[in-house]
Parts: structure tokens; C-alpha cells; sequence
């Protein structure tokens, strides 16, 4: 115990080995040869001696016995408790918050033609692994221009096409097909993408609705004439009923003239412009998750000062379908929602 200054000693055993060995010559406290076996036989608990300055050199007269005084100088001795006292407890620091992660978020697809199940693949490239893709209809020839489909997947169910290639592309994921399994709306960071087609004139829809928590942001998609039909961001329980689609839709102007130039170029370029309709849809869709994720976040998480730009355009405050129509992807027209003619639009105050 040398080495961390610190030395059992004993006051009595201490004084006879100093007289004895030393005599009448000057005492020296510091340390001394035998001071250990002393200790251990003195018969008393051994003490622990703190180092400090050496103290003074003592003369002792002939026939006294030099005494330690009541408080020595220099070294002092220091009972050594038998049971250590409890150490405080380490102070945690402040909570380390980290941003949102893609795995985080849960996307529920609706309808996969081939511009949806584009859309499932960059998110699944992105780190979205939680995908619940469902569309029992076949593959057809018009699916393929997303590029996800193989011409070996024609007739086959399009969710059972669409989990095998996304298994592949990712081990990790684990596509499922099921609404019922889809979570709710408490669940931050849940999206639902609906792609449709343009109901026929006689009206009704052409789809089935699962029964799906109200509060689900929905992104809609809708397929009108060769053109997409991005209705504005809305909760599940507003979404756009196919009379609503129809009387929006036919705001739109005329396409191209059938066999001139730009119906050419457009039946060239409709992949081209799936492809990159799928890049634009699926950051629209991580913004729409992003915004619910950051939402639950503690007050003071580094929230962005400024809020997601919305990428539906506003006239007068109110919300505007785009409508995006080959050959170019930058290119969209602004269309007024037309909601005055079925009672669903009562909820849109």
C-alpha cells in the first residue's frame, strides 16, 4: 500500500519499536521497516495513515517515553470503515433526440397499376420497409410501362407480382396485403396512397373502400383519359368520391389531336414520364409522412421553422388538383375542385 500513500500503523506496537531501535536518537514518523507486522499484532482494528508534510524531528530526554500528541502534524490517522457508503447516483444527461428514421414510416397502397407499384419500389429504395400493397386485379400490357412488372407477371394478382419483386429487391421487407393489418392513425408516420381510374360515365364507384382509420392522410391518385389526377393531400375521411373525380376532370383542356406530333410524342415518352411521376409521388409521400412524424415529436425536438410547402397549388386559400399530363413531367395544370354535386364535399368547410 505503499504506492498510494497509505500505511496501517499503531500507535503502541509504533513507540516500542522506536525506543527500541532508535533510542534516545530523533524518532522519525515517515515510514519505517515493521511498522505492518507491529500493527497486525498489536491487538487492535489497523488504521490508515494519509501522507502529508513530514513533521519535525523530535528529541526524546533520556528515561521518558515520548508520547504522539493528541493531533500529530504531518501524518494522521484515518479509521478504515468496514462497509464502503453508497455512491451517488450518475445524473442522466440531457435526452439525445435523433430524427426520424424511413423505417419508421407505413404506407398503405390502394389500387397497384404500373405508377403505383413504381411508387412502392423508390419508397422500399428510400428505407420504407413497412408496405401494405393491395390490388387483386391482374397484370395487364398497360402495367408495364412502370418498368416493375415482367412480361412473366402478365395475369397473375398484382399484390402477389408486386411482394415478390419487393422481396426481392429488399430482404428486410415483408410487403403484406391486407388493410385490416394496416395500423392507425395514432401511429405517427402512416400514409395511404389511393390510385384509381376514371369511373365511367353511368357514375358509382369502381372500387371497393376498406373500412380504415379516418384520421389517415390520404394521397390521391387518380387516372383520367392518359393524364394523373393529384388530388389534394385530404384525411381518409374526406376522400374524393368518383362524382367529385368526374365533374374535376372535366375542367381539364384537350389533349393532343390524335396522329399529329404530340400524341406521338406522347405515346413514346408515357414510360419516361411514369418513371419520373413515380420519383415526384414518392417524395410527396415521405413529406406527408414526415410532417406526422415530426408532429409527434417533444416540444423543442428541432422541429423545422418552416413547414412542408404542400405540393398541391392554393387559389384564394383553397386547395387545387394538379393535373399532370405526358409527354413532359414538369408540366401540370391547376383544376378548381368541383365537389357541388355529391354530399361529400359537406365536409370540406
Amino acid at each position: 500500500m505503499r504506492g498510494h500513500g497509505l500505511a496501517p500503523a499503531c500507535g503502541a506496537a509504533h513507540d516500542d519499536l522506536g525506543l527500541r531501535r532508535y533510542g534516545h536518537g530523533v524518532i522519525e514518523h515517515a515510514r519505517a521497516a515493521g511498522r505492518e507486522p507491529a500493527a497486525r499484532a498489536c491487538g487492535r482494528p489497523p488504521t490508515w495513515t494519509v501522507d502529508g508534510p513530514r513533521p519535525s524531528a523530535r528529541r526524546v530526554r533520556p528515561g521518558r517515553r515520548w508520547r504522539q500528541p493528541a493531533r500529530p502534524s504531518g501524518r494522521y490517522a484515518v479509521p478504515l470503515p468496514a462497509v464502503p457508503g453508497p455512491r451517488p447516483a450518475p445524473q442522466p444527461g440531457p435526452p439525445r433526440l435523433e430524427p426520424p428514421r424511413p423505417e419508421e414510416v407505413h404506407v398503405l397502397l390502394l389500387g397497384l397499376d404500373g405508377l403505383a407499384a413504381a411508387l412502392a419500389v423508390l419508397l422500399l429504395r428510400c428505407g420504407v420497409l413497412g408496405l401494405n400493397v393491395n390490388d387483386g386485379s391482374p397484370v395487364t400490357a398497360a402495367d408495364l410501362d412502370g418498368g416493375v412488372y415482367r412480361p412473366a407477371d402478365l395475369g397473375r394478382p398484382r399484390d402477389e407480382a408486386l411482394r415478390r419483386r419487393l422481396r426481392a429487391l429488399d430482404p428486410r421487407c415483408v410487403p403484406v396485403s391486407g388493410p385490416e393489418l394496416f395500423p392507425g392513425a395514432l401511429l405517427p408516420g402512416t400514409v395511404v396512397v389511393r390510385s384509381t381510374r376514371h369511373p365511367p360515365a353511368g357514375g358509382g364507384a369502381v372500387w371497393t373502400e376498406p373500412a380504415l382509420d379516418p384520421h389517415h392522410p390520404l394521397v390521391s391518385l387518380h387516372h383520367a383519359d392518359g393524364a394523373l389526377l393529384r388530388w389534394p393531400t385530404v384525411p381518409w375521411a374526406q376522400r374524393p368520391c368518383p362524382d367529385c373525380l368526374r365533374a374535376t376532370v372535366r375542367a381539364r383542356e384537350p389533349g393532343p389531336v390524335p396522329g399529329g406530333l404530340g400524341a406521338v410524342l406522347t405515346a413514346w415518352a408515357r414510360p419516361a414520364h411514369a418513371e419520373a411521376l413515380a420519383g415526384g409521388l414518392a417524395v410527396e409521400v415521405l413529406a406527408v409522412a414526415l410532417d406526422g412524424l415530426w408532429g409527434d415529436a417533444p416540444p423543442g425536438a428541432g422541429v423545422p421553422a418552416e413547414p412542408w410547402r404542400t405540393p398541391e397549388g392554393t387559389s384564394g386559400g383553397r386547395p387545387l388538383a394538379r393535373l399532370l399530363a405526358p409527354p413532359w413531367p414538369g408540366e401540370e395544370a391547376l383544376l378548381e375542385l368541383d365537389r357541388s354535386l355529391c354530399l361529400c364535399g359537406l365536409c370540406q368547410a
